[in-house]
C-alpha cells in the first residue's frame, strides 16, 4: 500500500466517524424515547467499529447494581438489573475507565446465553460519565478471531459513549417529565372535583343549617322537638366542619390565582353563612409578595381558628386581622364567644374537640419560622396571635433550644422574654426567676439548654453564673451587661459564662448569642477596644504564628468553622490549634481563654 493509499484510506475512516457521529447526532434530536434510541447507537457504533452487537447499561452506584438497557446482535437479558461485581459493565465501573479482551470467556460473570457466548471473541467496553458519576457502561463485542480491540477503539468508543450519556439523561429528564405532567393533570382533576364537592355539600348543608333554625325557632322552647332540633344543628355543624378539614388535608389550595386576603374574606363569607356570624376582615400595612409556604402556613392556621370558632365558640362576631410590617406578618383571630379555660390552650389533649387543634396550629406557625400564642377566658372569647417573619433567620434553621431568663427586674426579665420570643421563635423560653434560688431550682426543674442571667441580681449574677456552671446538667449561660463594662465580662466568661451581650443590643443579636451559647460556642460583645485588645496580646506561651492568629479569632467569638472560612484552612485544622492554644495557655475553655487574655490586659 502506498503513503497515497494509506491517507486516502485514513481519511475515508475520518470521513465514515464523522458521518456516524453526524447521525447520532440527529438522532438525539429526533428521538426521546430511551431503548429506540440507545439502540441507534448503538448500531451505528458497532458498524464503524465493524462488529455487529453491543449492550449500553445504566448504573446505580449507590445501589451496587446495573440495569441492561439496550442491544443489538446479542442477547443481554435486557431488563434485568445485576449486581456491579458481575460482567463487563461491572468491570469497567471498577476499573472506572475502557476496559478490553481478547476472549469474552475472560470476563467474571458475563450474562450472555451459551449460544451467543459460543459466537464471540473480543469485547470492549467504556463508561458513560456525567458530572463526575458512571451513569452506565457501552459494551461491544466482536464475532471475528482476529478483531483486537486497542486504546484507539477504546477512544472512538468514548466518543459515541458520550452521546449515549446525553442519551440517558435526557431520556430520564424526558420521562420524568411526563410522569410531573401527569401527576399534575391528575392532581387538577382531583382538585376540581374536591372543589365541587365542597360546593355541593357546603350549599346543601348550609340550606339545612338554615331550615333547623328556622324550625327550632318556631317550634316550642321546650320539649322534646326542641331538643331533637339542636342536636340536629350541632350534628350539622360538625359535618361541615369535618367535611372542611378533610378537604384542607387533601391538598386543594385555593391560593392558586387568588391572594390571601381574598380566600380569608371568603372563609369569613362561609363562617357567617354557616352560623350567621358578623365575620370581618382588617388589613393594616402594605400587603407584599409573600412566599407560598408561608402564605399556606398563614391560610391554614386561619381556616382551622375559623373552623373552630363556627363548631366550639359559640360567638356572634369573628375579626381577623392582617398586620403587613416590613420585615414581618401578623395575623389576629378575635372570636366574643364562649371561651376555655387556660388547660385546654395550647396543650389541648382533645383533639375531637378542636380538630387539628391549638397545637397544630402552633407547630404550623413555628414550621416557617413564626410563632403562636393564645389568650382565652371562659365567657369572654378567644385571641389567637400568630407571627411570620417574611425571611427566615439561620438560627431558627439551625438550632432549637429552651431558654430561662433569670433578671431581679420584672420588666426587664418581661422584656428578655418577649425581645428573644419575637426574635427568634425557634427559641422557647420555659420560665423566668428574679433570685439566685428561683434561678437554681427553675435550672434543676426545666433543664434549659441556655440561662439569660442579667447582672441586676441581689447577692451578685457572679455567683449564679459560677453556680449554673457547675451544675448537672450546666445550661449554657449567656451574661446581659451594662454597654462598655469590659472588666464585667471579664469576671462573667472567668465565672462560667459562654457569652456576654450588652443592654444596648438588640434583638437580633441576643439571638445571635443564645444559639452560639446553645452550639457551644461563646459570643463578647464587639467593638474597637476589644478588638485593640487582642491585637496587642503578646505571646508569652510560646504560640506559633498560626495559633497565635486562631487564638485572636477564637477571642472574638468565632467558631471553628468561621475561623477556617476565615483563615482558608480545614476545620479539623483549627480544632488541632485551638487544642494546642488551650494545652499552652493553660485554659480549660474557649470562654476562659477570652476572659484570662482580657483580664491580664486590663
Amino acid at each position: 500500500m502506498t503513503v497515497r493509499d494509506g491517507a486516502v484510506r485514513s481519511g475515508s475512516t475520518l470521513a465514515a466517524r464523522v458521518e456516524a457521529l453526524n447521525a447520532v447526532a440527529e438522532d438525539l434530536a429526533g428521538e426521546l424515547m430511551l431503548q429506540p434510541l440507545l439502540e441507534r447507537i448503538l448500531r451505528r457504533c458497532t458498524e464503524l467499529m465493524g462488529c455487529s452487537a453491543g449492550s449500553i447499561s445504566s448504573v446505580d452506584e449507590a445501589a451496587g447494581t446495573y440495569r441492561k438497557q439496550a442491544d443489538i446482535g446479542i442477547r443481554c437479558q435486557m431488563g434485568h438489573v445485576f449486581p456491579l461485581g458481575e460482567g463487563m459493565t461491572g468491570e469497567v465501573v471498577r476499573r472506572r475507565g475502557p476496559v478490553w479482551f481478547d476472549r469474552y470467556d475472560d470476563v467474571a460473570g458475563g450474562h450472555i446465553s451459551d449460544e451467543d457466548r459460543a459466537t464471540l471473541k473480543g469485547v470492549i467496553g467504556v463508561p458513560l460519565e456525567w458530572r463526575g458519576r458512571i451513569i452506565g457502561a457501552c459494551v461491544v463485542f466482536s464475532r471475528e478471531e482476529s478483531r483486537k480491540f486497542d486504546r484507539a477503539d477504546a477512544d472512538l468508543l468514548r466518543m459515541f459513549a458520550k452521546h449515549a450519556t446525553v442519551a440517558l439523561v435526557n431520556a430520564n429528564s424526558y420521562e420524568a417529565a411526563e410522569e410531573r405532567a401527569r401527576l399534575h393533570a391528575a392532581s387538577a382533576e382531583r382538585e376540581r372535583l374536591l372543589d365541587e364537592v365542597h360546593d355541593l355539600l357546603a350549599q346543601g348543608l348550609d340550606e339545612l343549617l338554615s331550615g333547623l333554625e328556622t324550625a327550632e325557632r318556631l317550634a316550642p322552647a321546650d320539649g322534646e322537638l326542641a331538643d331533637h332540633l339542636r342536636q340536629a344543628q350541632a350534628s350539622a355543624r360538625d359535618t361541615v366542619a369535618s367535611i372542611r378539614r378533610a378537604l384542607l388535608g387533601a391538598g386543594v389550595s385555593p391560593l392558586e390565582g387568588h391572594s390571601l386576603e381574598d380566600v380569608l374574606r371568603s372563609e369569613l363569607a362561609w363562617a357567617t353563612r354557616a352560623r350567621g356570624l358578623d365575620a370581618r376582615l382588617v388589613v393594616a400595612g402594605t400587603p407584599v409578595p409573600l412566599d407560598p409556604t408561608l402564605a399556606q402556613h398563614v391560610l391554614r392556621i386561619a381556616q382551622e381558628a375559623i373552623t373552630n370558632i363556627v363548631q366550639h365558640s359559640r360567638a356572634n362576631t369573628v375579626r381577623v386581622g392582617l398586620v403587613h410590617e416590613s420585615a414581618s406578618l401578623s395575623l389576629l383571630v378575635q372570636d366574643d364567644g364562649q371561651g376555655f379555660a387556660a388547660g385546654q390552650g395550647l396543650h389541648e389533649p382533645d383533639e375531637n374537640r378542636t380538630g387539628l387543634g391549638l397545637r397544630r396550629m402552633s407547630e404550623l406557625a413555628h414550621a416557617v419560622g413564626g410563632s403562636l400564642s393564645l389568650d382565652s377566658m371562659p365567657g369572654w372569647g378567644t385571641s389567637i396571635r400568630a407571627w411570620f417573619p417574611y425571611q427566615r433567620t439561620e438560627a431558627a434553621d439551625d438550632v432549637r433550644a429552651e431558654v430561662l431568663v433569670v433578671a431581679a427586674q420584672p420588666m426587664l426579665r418581661a422584656g428578655l422574654s418577649r425581645l428573644l420570643a419575637w426574635s427568634e421563635p425557634a427559641f422557647s423560653v420555659v420560665g423566668e426567676a428574679a433570685t439566685i434560688t428561683e434561678a437554681m431550682d427553675s435550672a434543676a426543674a426545666l433543664r434549659p439548654a441556655v440561662a439569660i442571667v442579667a447582672t441586676d441580681l441581689t447577692g451578685g449574677a457572679m455567683d449564679l453564673v459560677h453556680a449554673l456552671a457547675e451544675s448537672e446538667p450546666a445550661p449554657a449561660v449567656i451574661a446581659i451587661c451594662p454597654p462598655g463594662d469590659h472588666q464585667a465580662v471579664v469576671d462573667l466568661l472567668l465565672a462560667g459564662a459562654h457569652g456576654c451581650v450588652e443592654t444596648s443590643a438588640d434583638g437580633a443579636a441576643l439571638a445571635r448569642a443564645v444559639a452560639a451559647a446553645a452550639r457551644g460556642e461563646s459570643i463578647v460583645p464587639r467593638g474597637e477596644v476589644w478588638e485593640g485588645r487582642l491585637a496587642s496580646d503578646p505571646n508569652t506561651e510560646g504560640l506559633t504564628a498560626r495559633e497565635r492568629e486562631v487564638r485572636a479569632l477564637v477571642q472574638q467569638g468565632l467558631p471553628d468553622r468561621a475561623i477556617a472560612e476565615r483563615l482558608v484552612i480545614a476545620v479539623k485544622t483549627v480544632e488541632k490549634h485551638v487544642g494546642a492554644v488551650l494545652r499552652k495557655t493553660g485554659a480549660r475553655s474557649r470562654s476562659e481563654l477570652i476572659a484570662a487574655s482580657h483580664g491580664h490586659l486590663s
